[in-house]
């Protein structure tokens, strides 16, 4: 069967309607056997056939990296691969990933909660560093005395 022929899953379909493309890839992929390119213009000719769409502009699609890089928690490489893939503006793709996370509350949720582990790491460096130096300065008034 031709890749303009083919359908995806219903369970395929659903994860597209949630707003998980990246979910939905996997599935299509795995049902059909196709590439990544290929899967991923399924997916999105069949949220267009359902009347959905998953770019967040009427001229622009969102990309795949910037999809993975919102369900990681990393709004400004979001940012960069959507600006680089339409060729707009700092402001213009900033504005998109906005919208495009305002439209598609499930993404929306992954992102915040990817965000928020994403940010644990680096605190508990800052933290350590605060200690240290603590330490640091106690141990030195202490030998200073």
């Amino acid at each position: 069967m031709n890749v303009s022929e083919q359908k995806i899953s219903p369970s395929a379909m659903a994860a597209a309607k949630n707003g998980n493309i990246i979910e939905a890839i996997k599935i299509v992929r795995e049902d059909t056997g196709l590439d990544l390119k290929h899967a991923k213009e399924l997916v999105e000719r069949e949220l267009k056939h359902d009347g959905r769409s998953s770019s967040s502009s009427p001229h622009s699609s969102m990309p795949i990296n910037a999809l993975v890089a919102l369900q990681n928690g990393q709004l400004i490489d979001a940012i960069r691969h959507y600006l680089e893939h339409n060729k707009i503006g700092l402001k213009d793709a900033k504005e998109a990933i906005e919208d495009y996370l305002a439209k598609n509350p499930s993404v929306h949720q992954q992102f915040k909660a990817a965000a928020a582990k994403e940010r644990n790491p680096v605190a508990r460096i800052l933290w350590a560093i605060v200690a240290v130096g603590l330490i640091a300065v106690g141990g030195y008034l202490v030998t200073k005395n």
